[in-house]
């Protein structure tokens, strides 16, 4: 791409530039990103027409605020996702994603992973500050060891993600490594990306001077743009890696389209598998929680024996035999599970027939099944839920003045609140304080507690 002056390029088309000056830190890198982005698109005869921009959260996801382009502004860390889908609908579309490292390879690590895997057709611009900016200066993915954070002042212990080992996992993709400072390799770069039919990623180092350049020593961000100058230096043309402090572009290892997933990978050209893999068992899932034993979880149900299916069908014969003697109504009501089978039966004064005596379902009376009585495992007398309770007493005695425990509650409610209108106000203040009880109060004011109604 050849250099151009500045004046003679028309890409301020392409900005929002009513919107100036932006509301990014001066010194941040993200709007010499955002500028060799417009260039770019504008040599290329991209516009809102044919493009569209995802940004995720952080600083860099206000850069679609700022392009006169359709542009997607999405939750965090979900640009790849929301990218690929609009892809899917509108194939014909450029979808370029502009996101941060933290949004990118963090909270958005998984979709990136995945999106390499399926080779998305689409272009990842990553403003990698080495930083989370936008919250204060946490440690994030690409935050280099030792290097001393709002969240790390010891310094971060963790090694950063390898973005260009990630991108490059796969065969088809494209990895770009640049810096802000080199502005001509930029485009370059970025244009590359967008005309890589497939998955293409732009890894741009970027200054963030005011939450991680000045905590670890630079004075401005002119200095953090000298020292991209002095310290990064591009790579071979044919490099097939780029060492750190590197930039250039990486296309996609043709050669290896062929490789897989690990099994044999790097040594044979298809995949490797036994030569016949084990007979898998057929069938529905005899039960998801029993114990597999010899036959495996999904091994067949064992049959049932004839002594089983007999005694199935005679019981299946008694219950529809019972049934038949109860009305319609009640029948509908058994088979919706709203009334079981011996209350019915008790309620149309029906006998109960033995067998339905025995289960659990066996109303209250019921003759117990022959055999030796089981203690509880809380070693209590079984009997003891049918031992009245202080809740069976009240409601008897509400049932006795035929009405609701909470009517009886509500209606002494009442009779304390005219009580208490019968009082003076320091009285009433002494009550509620709990100093003294309200009959002790009526009795001060010389009135009958039990004379009043």
């Amino acid at each position: 791409m050849p250099e151009a002056s500045f004046a003679d390029l028309d890409f301020k088309r392409h900005l929002k530039l009513d919107l100036f000056p932006t509301i990014w830190c001066p010194g941040c890198g993200i709007g010499t990103i955002m500028i060799e982005l417009a260039m770019v698109l504008d040599e290329m005869g991209m516009d809102e027409t044919n493009t569209i921009i995802v940004t995720g959260i952080g600083c860099t996801g206000r850069m679609g605020s700022y392009l006169k382009y359709e542009s997607v502004y999405t939750l965090h860390g979900r640009t790849l996702p929301v990218a690929e889908a609009i892809k899917a609908v509108r194939p014909e579309m450029h979808v370029v994603v502009v996101a941060g490292d933290g949004d990118t390879a963090s909270i958005g690590g998984n979709h990136l992973i995945h999106a390499i895997r399926r080779n998305a057709s689409l272009t990842v611009l990553c403003n990698n500050n080495e930083i989370y900016g936008l919250t204060g200066g946490q440690t994030g993915p690409t935050t280099p060891t030792g290097t001393k954070t709002l969240s790390s002042p010891a310094g971060n212990p963790n090694t950063p993600i390898n973005l260009q080992g990630l991108v490059r996992s796969s065969p088809h993709a494209l990895y770009a490594k640049t810096t802000v400072y080199h502005q001509l390799h930029m485009r370059n770069a970025i244009r590359e990306a967008i005309e890589h039919d497939g998955f293409s990623f732009v890894d741009i180092t970027s200054q963030c001077i005011e939450n991680n350049g000045r905590r670890i020593g630079f004075a401005s961000a002119n200095d953090m743009l000298n020292f991209y100058r002095k310290t990064y230096k591009r790579a071979a043309r044919d490099a097939e890696h780029l060492n750190p402090f590197e930039i250039g572009i990486l296309t996609p290892r043709t050669a290896d389209a062929g490789t897989t997933n690990g099994n044999g990978s790097g040594v044979t050209s298809t995949p490797e598998r036994p030569a016949a893999l084990p007979e898998q068992p057929t069938g529905p899932m005899a039960s998801a929680t029993a114990s597999p034993g010899a036959s495996g979880a999904t091994g067949a149900a064992l049959p049932a024996t004839d002594d089983e299916k007999a005694r199935r069908r005679a019981e299946s014969q008694d219950r529809a035999a019972v049934m038949a003697q109860l009305s319609p109504e009640v029948k509908l009501a058994v088979a919706k599970q709203e009334l079981t089978l011996t209350d019915a039966l008790t309620q149309a004064g029906i006998p109960i027939p033995e067998w339905l005596r025995t289960g659990a379902s066996a109303p209250s009376g019921a003759p117990v099944a022959p055999g030796d009585v089981q203690i509880s495992a809380t070693g209590q007398d079984p009997h003891t839920e049918q031992q009245p309770t202080e809740l069976d007493a009240q409601k008897g005695e509400a049932a006795a003045e035929e009405r609701d425990p909470r009517e009886a509650k509500r209606a002494e409610a009442q009779r304390k609140l005219s009580l208490m209108q019968r009082l003076p106000s320091d009285v009433k203040l002494r009550v509620a304080k709990g100093e003294m009880t309200l009959a002790d109060a009526l009795r001060e004011a010389g009135i009958d507690p039990e004379s009043v109604g």
